[in-house]
Order: structure tokens, then C-alpha cells, then sequence
């Protein structure tokens, strides 16, 4: 698990150092940077999420833990919101608009309590991690649509450039994989 973490922590140094280099900000070529470094992200932690080095944490942890891990999403939608009214995240990023990941968030914590109490229903947690799943996809569908590349579809300012300046660099290439892995860890540990 030691090799996780510092491979975690070495990838936030690195997006974040790119970030700050403002090596990321260019979106005029048909593939930005910033997209790579997305599939990169989602690729190596899916990896991780269904390989052997996570299988002792998806026998282990409580199923309450993994699904109470979601709420963090709380924080990330509070945040866009107040992004969207600075001025510099696309309303369609926010409960305003197409994204309501923040249900995800908000539910997390009742059944994350009725998971420790034994009451929550497998088919429950089932139903609920393939919905939270399904809003994760969404935000992430309507993120990329929404930056100033060739699949933008919505063409209201700003654009989705944001998460190419640091801190937000983080959004797409740290907290998405998170909450992506965290899904698919549940989804493990429901089959065990």
C-alpha cells in the first residue's frame, strides 16, 4: 500500500508542478495535454482498483467506509458552485446546470451509517454505487464537452479551461480518479 500512496503523492506533485508551469492551458491542438494526463489518471487507477495489490483492502474495508468515501463529493460540487459564481466554471459543471454528482456526495452519508449499522441492503448499495457511478460519468461526459476543443458542444462562457490552472488541476486528474476508484472498489467488495 506504500507503493500506492507514494505513487499518488508523486502524481499530485507532478500535475500540480505542470499546472504551474502553465504547461497545460493550451487547448488550440486537436489532443491537450490535459486530456492525456486525464486517461492517464483513469487508466492507472482502474488498474490499480481491479488488481491483486487492492484485493487484502477490498476483502477488509468496510463496506461503510467505502461508500461514506464518496461524500468528499460534497466539497467538490460546494467548490464548483462558487467557481461557477466567480465567474470560472461553466454553469452545465454545476448543480445550476447538468451536474448533480453532488447527490452522490449527499446520500453517501446515510447509507454510509446504515452500512455500519448492518441495515443497508446489498441490492441497495448495488443501486446506489451504479447511480453514483452513472453521475460521475455525466460530469465527466459534460466537462469535456464543455472544454474549447473539438468535441465542445457547449459553446456558453467560460469554457472548461479551468482545470488546466493550478489548484483545479486536481479536479480531473486526482479527485475524478478517486471517486472513480472508489466506485469500483465497491463494486469489488459487493461481489465478495
Amino acid at each position: 500500500m506504500s507503493v500506492i500512496i507514494l505513487m499518488i503523492l508523486g502524481w499530485i506533485a507532478l500535475t500540480g508542478a505542470l499546472a504551474h508551469l502553465n504547461l497545460l492551458s493550451d487547448f488550440s491542438r486537436n489532443n491537450p495535454a490535459i486530456g492525456w494526463l486525464i486517461l492517464i489518471a483513469l487508466g492507472v487507477s482502474t488498474a490499480v482498483a481491479v488488481s491483486p495489490l487492492c484485493s487484502a483492502f477490498v476483502r477488509t474495508a468496510p463496506t461503510a467506509w467505502l461508500i461514506g468515501f464518496q461524500s468528499f463529493r460534497i466539497i467538490v460540487e460546494v467548490l464548483l458552485h462558487r467557481g461557477y459564481l466567480a465567474g470560472i466554471v461553466p454553469v452545465q459543471m454545476t448543480w445550476s446546470g447538468r451536474n448533480f454528482d453532488i447527490l452522490t456526495g449527499l446520500t453517501a452519508i446515510p447509507l454510509a451509517i446504515l452500512a455500519a449499522r448492518g441495515q443497508l441492503p446489498r441490492w441497495a448499495a448495488i443501486v446506489w454505487n451504479l447511480a453514483g457511478f452513472a453521475l460521475l460519468i455525466n460530469i465527466m461526459t459534460v466537462s469535456i464537452l464543455s472544454t474549447p476543443t473539438v468535441f465542445r458542444m457547449f459553446p456558453n462562457e467560460p469554457a472548461n479551461t479551468f482545470i488546466a490552472q493550478f489548484p483545479y488541476i486536481w479536479l480531473p486528474t486526482v479527485l475524478v480518479p478517486a471517486a472513480w476508484v472508489g466506485h469500483l472498489l465497491l463494486f469489488r467488495r459487493l461481489q465478495s
